[in-house]
């Protein structure tokens, strides 16, 4: 149930979004949000490609990257969705640690597979709201069966963009992961708890898959 939904996308092209997303839109800058798409997102596909560091050291910039390129905590607030109210100030507390270490455990494996996947931005496209733009970008434009198209949606907060969603071929993937969280929720008696203990063991088996301890 903890598997995201997304249709059409390799785990390999899911792990490069998420890289590429991080290290591209986090650096504080008044240019052109595309301009550092491609601009860094450049960089993420040599890093990728070098094959050269550890296991820890590449899951070690992984988070780093998420937590300066996306709003872990607000995105980690929203999938838990109407149970959020019920929840304990410590089980949301809790549930939001436990989210940013299951993705760093799901996503970081993802980049071992790497395997020469090429990245362009398509366009830019601003919304109703001054503060946040769509990023359309294309993943393998040249493949035959054609790119992986992803938007990402990007928000402008003083000095620096922070990434708050997702969406591979029209699919969300913090909508995606609310509905798996939440429907977990509603199936457990309505407790988050449930949800935390849950997080925590799939937290675990993805750690001891990829030869890790904790």
């Amino acid at each position: 149930m903890f598997a995201l939904r997304i249709v059409k996308s390799a785990a390999v092209s899911i792990g490069l979004v998420v890289l590429l997303a991080t290290s591209a839109l986090a650096a504080p800058s008044h240019r052109d949000p595309g301009e550092f798409v491609t601009e860094l997102g450049n960089r993420a596909i040599e890093l990728l490609g070098s094959g050269i560091v550890s296991e820890e050291e590449q899951e070690r910039r992984f988070r780093q990257l998420l937590r300066e390129g996306f709003a872990v905590r607000k995105i980690g607030k929203f999938v838990l969705g109407k149970y959020r109210r019920s929840a304990t100030k410590g089980e949301i507390s809790e549930f939001l640690d436990l989210f940013e270490d299951y993705i760093v455990s799901l996503y970081s494996s993802a980049f071992r597979n790497y395997s020469g996947e090429t990245f362009v931005v398509a366009r830019v496209v601003k919304t109703r709201s001054p503060r946040d733009t769509m990023v359309v970008a294309h993943i393998n434009p040249d493949a035959p069966d054609g790119p992986t198209k992803v938007v990402f949606q990007v928000r402008h907060s003083s000095d620096y963009y922070k990434v708050l969603d997702v969406k591979i071929q029209g699919v969300s993937m913090i909508v995606t992961q609310r509905d798996e969280f939440t429907g977990f929720i509603r199936n457990n008696g309505g407790k988050v708890a449930a949800l935390i203990e849950a997080l925590r063991k799939k937290t675990a088996s993805l750690r001891t898959r990829a030869g890790k301890t904790q």
